[in-house]
């Protein structure tokens, strides 16, 4: 019998007996957050930009009819396809989108149009081959019978969202037209305009498209020199709408919708992109409009809402709608019904049965439309082939049974089956539309927000309100650590008591914004945002430019650029600019620092060199005020000398005169021989004067050769400092602080750093509506 493995003691962290728990707490804190806090708001320096897009994205609008934007990025697209056109006429070549351009991205198997920088595991789908229009469809028409919620499919791809969002609005064919803008099948040239933050944007695609099957041989050698197989398998693999991977058209000529998601995915970057989403936030950027999420058991009031779905399949009318059921992980659908999928209302209509009852009745549309076993359509009352059906009801509602995944139920049934449902506000020219974009840092600890937006009303009546941030789908990759959740109040300027309020569902998926619609008076009116921050699973941004900037560079590029124009676009500070300013003016100090530093030492160095010369000066002076005293002594010495011996010769006379000639002819006395000594010494003394004189004269040149020294070491080094205050700045320039290992990271725990671009838009039909923005005094 095998004994049980005792388990490994956790050794607690150790604690400081000194300090207070409090104060121990308190530094976690200060650890926690990051000491310098900001947003990257560009991936590329603007430097790399000068040539290659000195206009990169003009900021939004502040005030402008809800209809300006959508007329500019028009006009744009036009003249996109138009340029396009006449290119393809002077080449005699069809149009190949170099921005997109999915063929050679497909057989290369760089897969940049098809995957994004990050790549999931949850999107492994490689179609098997890319061709033209031309050569994929038979007849291809860009629209049979016009648009219609019945024409679509879903393909491969998890875009269910999208798809249902275009099932909304496709009966519209006012809204159609508006966003499939221009286009010359002969070319091969499409232009379309999609809303994005707040604006409309023009792209234009060719119309190469992708294949699930691969072409003939591509997998195995063949022999087939007429032709024939490779034709049958083009015949029966790769002809039609569906041969196509993705989105497609219930038509086999059909081809408005696959190029339509095309274009979708080019301005988000790539057809992973899409994966994912929620209905209400598609309708929103196909139609402009602003989509509200409303849970089935919280509605106040049937009557309102079924006034509004009324709506649903006029051509004027001011809402669209989505639907939505709960979600299930071990459920796959409920009474025919797929949980967790995104469904359209394509219309709604009151009618009278054979028993004079009024029923509420709405056509309900699955994405999917045909499916192989039938699924994803009702299964209960007024369903395909259901008891309450008669040949009056089928003619009056114009409904065939079919495996289309369109199917019909009462309002109460629908409100039963489905958990949310996706209402989505449209405006038209009467509508005017304020906006302001800001940058806010959150907090770990969610409150209201000390910045705030004001709102000035010039004439009364309804406003829709729109609290969002940047769509982070057009560059998801990059959309850093951290995912927010937007909220706000409403009050009077100068009132605590809100008078509006508006706040995401957690189980709403369109995150991205918040909204209400509220009658205002003429007025001032503050919008306090509540932004709730919360740590993704993606890495920080810095980590994946650092890592793609190698491992996948082209891709980085395509994404960064798509990164640089949103946030310069919405008008926020560019913190790189920002950047390079701050280090700029801390250069400037810092030259100025050591200019003065510089002059002050001069000034010194001039001082010391006043005061040694000075000093020296004296020093020489005392030294000739000593010699002169020494000499005055050896003079007054030299005169007492002479007169003593003057006086000894005097006394030597008189001897002599005493002692006789013979005495004088004698041996001289000893007095005699210091009489002549006088003038010897004299001598001396002039020797020994002029050694000292030339010694002087070689202190005072050596000291005159010392100070010229003195002054052209101090010339030469100024030189030398001056010439190394460029190289100092080259150095400063090159240098990288953000190599220096953060001292923020703390055991490897980022941290926090939540900033968040937000921005309000307010719609209403009062033309002088403005909004702006007032930042904290801290």
């Amino acid at each position: 019998m095998s004994e049980e493995a005792t388990p490994t003691p956790i050794t607690p962290p150790k604690r400081s007996a000194k300090e207070h728990p409090q104060a121990l707490i308190s530094k976690f804190w200060q650890k926690f957050h990051h000491k310098n806090p900001g947003k990257i708001t560009s991936i590329f320096p603007r430097d790399l930009y000068k040539t290659v897009a000195p206009n990169l994205a003009p900021p939004s609008i502040g005030v402008r009819n809800a209809a300006q934007s959508y007329e500019i990025a028009r006009s744009k697209c036009l003249e996109m396809v138009r340029k396009a056109v006449a290119r393809c006429e002077s080449t005699n070549s069809k149009f190949i989108d170099q921005e997109f351009e999915i063929e050679s991205d497909h057989y290369l198997r760089t897969h940049h149009c098809l995957r994004g920088l990050v790549r999931s595991d949850d999107f492994y789908y490689e179609p098997g081959s890319v061709h033209r229009v031309s050569w994929i469809f038979d007849n291809p028409q860009f629209t049979v019978d016009g648009f219609s919620g019945s024409d679509i499919k879903q393909g491969y791809l998890g875009n269910c969202w999208w798809v249902a969002a275009i099932g909304n609005i496709a009966h519209r064919k006012d809204l159609m037209k508006k966003i499939c803008v221009a286009r010359d099948e002969e070319c091969g040239v499409y232009g379309f305009v999609f809303f994005k933050d707040g604006e409309w944007v023009p792209t234009i695609i060719d119309d190469n498209l992708y294949l699930e099957e691969r072409d003939y041989g591509k997998d195995e050698e063949v022999y087939d020199v007429t032709g024939k197989k490779a034709k049958q398998w083009k015949k029966n693999k790769q002809t039609g709408s569906e041969a196509l991977s993705f989105a497609s058209c219930a038509d086999e000529n059909e081809t408005w919708l696959p190029l339509l998601e095309k274009a979708f995915a080019k301005v988000h970057g790539d057809y992973e992109a899409l994966v994912g989403g929620c209905v209400g936030g598609g309708v929103e950027d196909m139609t402009g409009g602003v989509s509200s999420m409303v849970l089935t058991t919280s509605i106040l009031r049937k009557e309102k809402l079924w006034r509004e779905l009324l709506q649903a399949d006029q051509d004027d009318g001011e809402f669209v709608f989505g639907l939505s059921p709960s979600y299930s992980p071990w459920v796959g659908d409920q009474n025919g019904i797929v949980l967790g999928h995104a469904y359209s209302i394509i219309r709604a209509v009151e009618v009278t049965d054979e028993k004079e009852n009024k029923i509420k009745l709405v056509k309900i549309r699955n994405p999917w439309g045909e499916t192989s076993r039938g699924e994803g359509e009702w299964h209960g009352p007024w369903s395909d082939g259901s008891k309450e059906w008669t040949g009056e009801m089928l003619k009056k509602l114009r409904h065939e049974f079919g495996d289309d995944g369109v199917w019909w139920m009462t309002l109460d049934d629908m409100l039963q089956n489905f958990q949310r449902i996706y209402r989505t506000r449209l405006f038209d020219a009467r509508w005017t539309v304020a906006q302001q974009w800001t940058s806010l840092p959150i907090a770990w600890v969610a409150g209201y927000h000390k910045t705030k937006f004001v709102i000035t009303v010039q004439e009364e009546g309804l406003a829709v309100i729109v609290l969002s941030k940047l769509d982070e789908r057009y560059f998801s990759s990059l959309a850093g650590p951290y995912e927010f959740t937007m909220n706000f109040i409403i009050l009077p300027s100068g009132s605590e008591e809100p008078i509006g309020e508006a706040h995401c569902s957690k189980l709403d998926s369109n995150d991205r914004s918040a909204n209400c619609e509220i009658f205002l008076q003429p007025g001032k009116y503050d919008v306090i945002p509540r932004v709730i921050a919360a740590n993704s699973n993606l890495p920080p941004v810095e980590d994946v430019v650092k890592e793609y900037s190698t491992a996948d560079p082209l891709k980085l590029q395509q994404k960064g650029l798509l990164y640089d124009i949103a946030h310069a676009k919405v008008g926020v500070l560019d913190e790189d600019e920002a950047y390079a300013k701050k280090k700029q003016e801390e250069k400037a100090k810092e030259k100025a620092k050591k200019k003065k530093e510089k002059a002050e030492d001069a000034e010194k160095n001039q001082m010391r060199q006043a005061m040694e010369q000075m000093t020296s000066a004296m020093a020489a002076m005392q030294v000739e005020l000593d010699k002169e005293k020494s000499k005055e002594e050896e003079d007054k010495k030299d005169k007492e000398k002479t007169k003593e011996g003057e006086k000894k010769s005097g006394n030597a006379l008189k001897d002599e005169k005493k002692g006789g000639d013979s005495d004088s002819k004698a041996t001289p006395p000893s007095g005699e021989s210091a009489a002549p000594s006088a003038p010897d010494n004299k001598g001396e003394k002039k020797e020994e004067k002029k050694e000292e004189e030339k010694e002087e004269k070689g202190e005072k040149d050596k000291k005159e050769d010392d100070s010229s020294n003195e002054d052209g070491e101090q010339n030469k080094a100024e030189e030398e400092e001056s010439e190394a205050e460029d190289e100092d700045e080259e150095e400063e320039d090159d240098s990288d602080d953000s190599d220096d290992e953060d001292d923020d990271d703390n055991e490897g725990r980022l941290p926090w750093n939540a900033v968040c671009v937000a921005g309000l838009r307010v719609y209403s039909e009062d033309k002088n509506i403005s909004v702006e923005v007032v930042q904290s005094e801290e």
